[in-house]
């Protein structure tokens, strides 16, 4: 009872939400998912801070509040993403600014934000020590030998040297321990993301799904205006198919484009796809489309700025998200079902939690393009009232379940409960 007392004269509490990914203009689900969460946790009485690695460009935008280290890109066999060097003692400055209550690290394993934030940490006094929370975003059926490797390096070989009173020069914790021994708890953004993780380094993980902004994605409003204007071949039928996201290899889209050839040779002329983002394979995949002779069918159409992408929801008759894994859970799949629009997505860990049950039986067996195309062409042709009716019930399952005031009640909830469970101890 005194406890919670304690924590509930704690009203503003104070968060830091760290980012391991710089806040580029690039598209990126975990740059998105930290200024949702701060948005909304702020309309909750909390303060909160962003911290992530990069250049002074966001900084000034406003985007984050400290930089702490220099970004580099990592390549892997499936995606490229970013990671960072950081020094601890422009994390010890932040830390005494800040003076947070709690400290969310997103993606704690990822080089180096996470770690140099521990590190600063583990030199602070127990009671005036912040909670630490790992959020998890990332998921991965199964690993290849490189990334295994790498793995491998920092559970057990990445130290680094230290000075004590008892050796001249021994050894600091590995770079993994350091992490997993002092987070106080963990939060997966999905049931699949919590099942990987649990695997790598077992824990209590509570699950807490990727929130979104109902109010701004509706299904009225304003359409992306060449898509459905007079002038548009739509009004002879033409039925607009989106992609949206990062183009790297696990995302699909070379799959999409061989389900958009197998429509257009079964006789499907009225289909169009639209490809937005960009990424590291956007050259072979447009390289592809013109391989195939798919020019009038397949338009890539770039990195559509946040209004944009609002407008091509609602102005796509089916978004489509052919990911063949590593989805720890697709906001897409949200985003598109809170505007009232259909989607069909692949059957995968992160996105069969996200699709809701009236579109479940419409999911796509992942890296096979003949299924994709099948189910894509099932979801067109249904009947107008039942896609209406279905839309329909998308968007309130939505709104109930990742609306972002819903969803920071959440992560609010749980932070108040470590916190309690810290003064307990």
């Amino acid at each position: 009872m005194i406890i919670t007392i304690i924590v509930d004269i704690i009203i503003k509490m104070k968060i830091v939400l760290a980012s391991p990914y710089p806040f580029t203009e690039e598209p990126g689900g975990v740059k998105d998912f930290i200024l949702g969460l701060k948005k909304a946790l702020q309309k909750k009485n909390c303060e909160v801070k962003i911290i992530a690695p990069g250049s002074t460009d966001a900084l000034k935008k406003g985007l984050i509040d400290f930089v702490l280290g220099m970004d580099f890109k990592i390549v892997t066999d499936q995606t490229g993403f970013r990671a960072s060097l950081s020094r601890k003692t422009t994390a010890d400055k932040i830390l005494r600014e800040v003076k947070p209550d709690i400290i969310v690290i997103h993606e704690p394993f990822v080089p180096s934000v996470g770690h140099t934030l521990i590190s600063s940490l583990t030199r602070i006094k127990d009671e005036k020590r912040p909670v630490v929370v790992g959020q998890f975003h990332a998921n991965r059926e199964d690993l290849n030998w490189p990334l295994k490797t790498v793995e491998f390096v920092f559970r057990h070989l990445v130290r680094r040297p230290t000075l004590n009173g008892k050796k001249i020069l021994g050894l600091s914790s590995g770079f993994v321990s350091t992490i997993n021994n002092n987070l106080d708890g963990r939060i997966a953004v999905s049931q699949a993301t919590k099942n990987f993780w649990q695997k790598k380094f077992p824990g209590d993980y509570k699950v807490i799904y990727n929130g979104i902004d109902t109010d701004e994605l509706i299904p009225n409003g304003v359409k992306i205006d060449n898509w459905v204007n007079p002038t548009s071949p739509r009004l002879c039928g033409t039925r607009v198919i989106l992609f949206a996201g990062r183009h790297d290899p696990r995302k699909g889209i070379g799959d999409l484009i061989m389900a958009i050839k197998i429509l257009a040779q079964e006789g499907n002329s009225n289909i169009r796809l639209k490809i937005a983002g960009k990424g590291e394979i956007t050259g072979f995949l447009q390289g592809m489309v013109r391989k195939l002779n798919l020019q009038k069918y397949i338009h890539f159409v770039g990195i559509l700025p946040r209004r944009e992408l609002v407008k091509a929801y609602k102005a796509a008759d089916l978004v489509v998200v052919p990911s063949t894994g590593g989805e720890g859970f697709n906001r897409i799949i949200i985003e598109a079902r809170s505007c009232g629009t259909m989607v069909v997505c692949t059957d995968i860990g992160g996105q069969n939690e996200a699709i809701g049950k009236d579109l479940s039986s419409f999911m796509a067996k992942r890296k096979n393009p003949h299924d994709l195309a099948r189910q894509i062409l099932a979801v067109l042709n249904l009947p107008e009232a039942k896609k209406q009716e279905i839309m329909r019930r998308g968007r309130l399952e939505v709104k109930a379940l990742f609306g972002w005031d819903k969803i920071a009640s959440e992560h609010r909830n749980y932070y108040k409960k470590m916190i309690k469970d810290k003064l307990r101890e």
